[in-house]
């Protein structure tokens, strides 16, 4: 849907050719975006359809043109965030951990807009690349999908702890210490989940994760 701030930027109301042309039209990506903006250089607690419409110099009418609410226009952006910032294909299983790792790093204001926030109630921790990861776990390291998902939904338990103490300022983690934590408590969970109980076999696994299908 487009909006035209007056009758003189609507093609269907332009009479006579000295009409003015139209001046800007907003998207519903446009709206998103500027809310990305208001989150990454306000926080969370300055996102309101007034920021949001300052923040791309219109009035507030053509946000209210594209989403019925604000939790609406909050419920969009939380998703459009997840899947433009964390979204990814993976050559490795631990580029999903990395993933949001180096989002808690580089975008804090809007990691914690997006995983510390209340809930009404108890979900699921929100991953956009779900599906794939559990997939190409189950499929790679040759495990039934139910394991597959309790190894992941560990890994998680971790790598959001960690992604919490970067995005909050309580830890400093270097590149190479987020890859090698990954890795220890990824080979803890392999010994675990497929009953490991040597290193050489472990190590087999370990390469099998590294080297996800394209």
């Amino acid at each position: 849907m487009l909006f035209y701030f007056s009758d003189a930027d609507n093609p269907q109301h332009r009479k006579g050719e000295g009409a003015v042309p139209a001046r800007k039209k907003i998207h519903k990506e446009d709206i998103l975006e500027a809310a990305v903006r208001v989150v990454r250089e306000q926080g969370a607690s300055a996102l309101s359809v007034r920021n949001i419409a300052k923040e791309l110099h219109v009035s507030t009418q053509p946000l209210y043109s594209e989403f019925e609410n604000f939790d609406s226009l909050k419920e969009e952006l939380l998703l459009f965030a997840r899947q433009k910032y964390i979204q990814i294909h993976p050559h490795r299983y631990k580029d999903f951990g990395l993933a949001l790792l180096h989002f808690a790093k580089d975008e804090k204001e809007l990691f914690k807009f997006i995983f510390i926030r209340s809930r009404d109630k108890e979900e699921q921790i929100e991953d956009v690349n779900y599906d794939l990861t559990i997939k190409l776990l189950s499929e790679n390291l040759e495990m039934d999908t139910g394991s597959a998902k309790e190894l992941h939904k560990k890994m998680q338990y971790y790598i959001y702890a960690m992604a919490v103490m970067i995005a909050t300022g309580y830890r400093n983690i270097s590149e190479d210490e987020m890859d090698r934590e990954l890795t220890d408590i990824f080979k803890i969970m392999l010994r675990h989940y497929k009953q490991i109980d040597n290193e050489e076999e472990c190590d087999h696994w370990l390469e099998r994760a590294r080297d996800l299908p394209e």
